[in-house]
């Protein structure tokens, strides 16, 4: 009964001590001995270490303390010198000449300049802003939209407000504002006291003087609410009037005063104890900052003479140990473990050595002696019976042989379904890769497309250089947009928007692209294009990167240089060949001079992340191209022969339509102000649209989910007349919400607008449910031509499946 009430030992814990029992065993003796002294030192280093660490946590807790009450002396400091400036002001309100605004006011704020070092100049502005007098004539002639004139305005206490430079002042002041009630000066106003901060400089000196509170090596550092320095000592006028750096701008924004290590801004790493911007502080940040190495020197330096000292007494246990134990353990060990291998090379004969009986190894010997006398016996019967298994193994060996070649048919079928299977596990991950970033990235791009288009259509007309940045990155936008697509073609994730397309132009436009940059001076491009090639279907700028890859592949197979040829001709297929059907076909054909491969790497090339290039190629080239050329219902051939150049045939099935003519636009109908409910769970890009859409003039509605959509709806209380929603939504996504407008009566046009590649339940959607799809990123004048078609359906009676999606 006692024994069902102990309460069971952990399965794992048993075994994690028995694996490492097991390890001990099989460690020597002497290094056993080792293991024991050094666990027996562990208390004795434990206890070092931990006075050690106490004496250190101790003076770093004594650092901090100096810190702050270093920190809190230069508040009180500077506290002080903010009550003199208003004590100063306040005394000068008091003037007459002051609160009537004489003709000796500038006189009188002269006369208190003069007698107050630390000031910079003082002004009198009304309630509007404007100078009334000044102490320096060339400061009332300061321009009213200065900065810490304007600041002025919306101060309502007095404070200190922030940095300030003008070229009668090149060291920079700092201006205090005290307020004036409507009977001190007509109307009201502010007096404004600027502190000198070149005087605040010498003052700073003085206050880290040898019989000073301060440390002579802290620094003193006093700055604005925006960050910007007012104040440092040492390197004053390196650092005055700069903004602080990005790692001691938790400063400024903390709540309380604290601690911080940060780098400063002579790139050197302190303990700084800051109290942050507040009222009590005039909206001054106050800092010190402490080179901890310096004032944690002794302490480091005593418990590296302790470390020091543990080590030596450490090594002279150990080495005394290793001595003893090689003397009485090592030795007998030896002399046993040597006729153990002289067994074990079959010598049963010999004996170990076991002259001293009364200790432990002349027993263990004797009792060796024993077991190899008892072992030399049964060797010999071993014999016998080992003549009579050869026979019987020689028999089973036959019979072993016939299984194994069966074995290596097995697993030659096994290894090509395996090769089949990691193909086709390429193919999947490149489709998970490509379906998971579009959503993100194209919202991405969406939100900077969309930017940009406002910014161009903000821009005047005669800031043509705005507009060319604005082009080039819109540009660069575009180019991210279609590596995406080309990425979700690829791996079938989204389906090319095939249409009828002229080749023979298309590769006019890309040879005249290209130049030494892209394929080198080396090489000569030569194009031979059919005079009456038919029209291919084909997306025209996935043919494009396709052709681009393929002129890539030839320059990099012609490092000496060479010819590249594209050529176009017309084709018909009689009978299917290679997997094509029989019919018209558009050949496009790509041919370099280069080192052309063998039968291997013509095999391999089109496979996904096969590629000879090493780390600068992706593998994703001839894939991608294959992948395109198939989609479009086409075929590629490679035909190359080492050293004999390649050829690339790509045929594409021929188009019954003309090729569309580039720059054709619909006509806009007259747009009538329209409410538009927009629905997007990327705040940034339903911003970005929103401020599209009022400025085509439109009434936005604005949700970033579902559920809030039909909320705002509930609450504006009107219908909507176009709706634009997101596809991938968390809780409810696009096409969920759609079906919801549709049961409520919503009967207007809905657009869904995504970066997403995978629409198949959007494609289940019935006819009158949605109106079309916009694909992130689309730009200004894609959302307007949208919005143009709808209004154009809506005037003419178009129904949605009418309009060009």
């Amino acid at each position: 009964m006692m024994l069902q009430n102990l309460p069971p030992v952990p399965i794992e814990r048993g075994q994690r001590f028995r694996s490492w029992l097991r390890r001990v065993s099989c460690m020597r003796i002497s290094t056993r001995l080792l293991l024991i002294i050094g666990i027996c030192l562990v208390p004795t280093i434990g206890l070092q270490v931990g006075v050690s660490w106490v004496e250190w946590a101790e003076r770093k807790a004594q650092v901090n303390d100096l810190a702050m009450h270093q920190v809190q002396l230069l508040a009180a400091d500077m506290a002080s010198i903010g009550e003199g400036m208003r004590l100063l002001l306040a005394t000068a309100a008091e003037f007459h000449q002051v609160r009537t605004v004489g003709k000796e006011c500038a006189l009188r704020l002269t006369s208190i300049r003069h007698n107050a070092p630390s000031l910079a100049f003082i002004v009198l502005l009304d309630a509007q802003g404007q100078i009334l007098c000044a102490s320096d004539p060339d400061v009332k002639a300061t321009p009213p939209d200065t900065a810490w004139l304007h600041n002025a305005l919306s101060v309502t206490t007095f404070t200190a407000g922030n940095f300030g430079r003008s070229a009668e002042h090149p060291g920079g002041f700092l201006p205090y504002y005290l307020p004036l009630g409507a009977t001190d000066v007509g109307g009201g106003g502010w007096l404004v006291g600027a502190l000198d901060l070149d005087w605040l400089r010498e003052h700073f000196g003085q206050l880290k003087q040898s019989d000073s509170a301060f440390l002579v090596g802290a620094v003193l550092s006093i700055a604005d609410a925006d960050g910007v320095v007012l104040g440092r000592n040492p390197a004053h006028d390196r650092f005055v009037g700069h903004q602080l750096p990005p790692g001691s701008m938790p400063m400024v924004r903390a709540p309380h005063p604290g601690l911080i290590r940060i780098r400063s801004v002579d790139a050197t790493e302190r303990l700084f104890a800051y109290v942050p911007p507040s009222p009590a502080t005039q909206n001054l940040l106050i800092a010190v900052g402490l080179y901890e190495p310096d004032l944690m020197a002794d302490v480091n330096r005593a418990m590296l003479r302790g470390a020091i000292l543990l080590a030596l007494v450490t090594i002279v246990v150990f080495a005394l140990t290793w001595l003893a134990a090689n003397r009485f353990i090592s030795r007998p060990t030896s002399a046993l473990v040597a006729v153990a291998r002289r067994w074990r090379e079959g010598s049963l004969s010999v004996r170990a050595p076991d002259d001293d009986e009364s200790s432990e190894f002349g027993q263990i010997s004797a009792a060796w002696n024993e077991m190899a006398a008892a072992l030399q016996k049964r060797q010999e019967q071993l014999q016998e019976h080992s003549d009579l298994l050869e026979a019987r193994v020689a028999e089973r060996t036959q019979d072993l042989l016939l299984t194994n070649n069966r074995l290596q048919v097995a697993i030659a079928e096994r290894e090509k379904t395996a090769a089949a299977l990691l193909q086709a596990q390429k193919l999947q991950a490149v489709g998970q890769l490509a379906g998971g970033i579009a959503h993100d990235f194209n919202n991405l791009l969406a939100t900077v497309q969309g930017s940009l288009d406002l910014l161009g259509h903000s821009l005047a007309e005669e800031q043509t250089k705005q507009r060319v940045w604005v082009q080039r990155a819109s540009g660069a936008v575009l180019r991210g947009a279609q590596l995406t697509r080309r990425l979700l073609a690829f791996s079938r994730r989204r389906p090319l928007s095939a249409r009828s397309a002229d080749v023979n132009e298309l590769i006019t436009d890309l040879v005249a692209m290209f130049g030494t940059a892209t394929l080198g001076s080396r090489i000569k491009v030569v194009t031979g294009l059919a005079r009456d090639l038919w029209p291919a279907s084909a997306e025209p700028g996935q043919l494009e990167a396709a052709l681009l890859n393929l002129a890539l592949n030839a320059r990099d197979a012609m490092p000496e240089g060479g010819v590249l040829t594209l050529s176009t001709s017309n084709e018909t297929v009689v009978q299917e060949a290679d997997g094509l059907p029989a019919g018209e076909y558009v050949r496009v054909t790509v041919t370099d001079t280069g080192v052309g491969m063998d039968s291997d790497l013509k095999r391999r090339a089109p496979e996904p992340f096969f590629t000879t290039k090493g780390a600068s190629g992706s593998g994703l080239g001839l894939s991608q191209v294959k992948a395109m050329i198939e989609e479009s219902g086409g075929a590629m051939r490679i035909r190359s022969q080492p050293g004999q150049g390649t050829q690339v045939d790509l045929r594409l099935p021929r188009s019954v339509a003309p090729a569309r003519l580039p720059g054709s636009s619909t006509i806009r109908p007259k747009r009538l102000r329209q409410k538009v409910l927009v629905v997007d769970d990327d705040p940034v890009v339903l911003e970005v649209t929103t401020d599209m859409l009022r400025q085509l003039d439109y009434c936005v509605i604005e949700a970033v989910s579902g559920q809030q959509a039909l909320n705002r709806l509930d609450e504006v209380g009107e219908l909507p007349d176009l709706v634009i929603l997101d596809y991938v939504m968390p809780g409810m996504n696009g096409v969920a919400l759609a079906r919801l407008l549709r049961d409520r009566g919503i009967t207007c046009p809905i657009v869904l607008a995504t970066g997403y590649a995978d629409l198949t339940e959007a494609g289940q959607l019935a006819p009158g449910e949605f109106h079309a799809v916009l694909n992130k990123p689309y730009t200004f004048a894609e959302l307007e031509k949208l919005l143009s078609e709808i209004d154009a359906s809506r005037l003419h009676g178009l129904s949605v499946s009418e309009l060009e999606l």
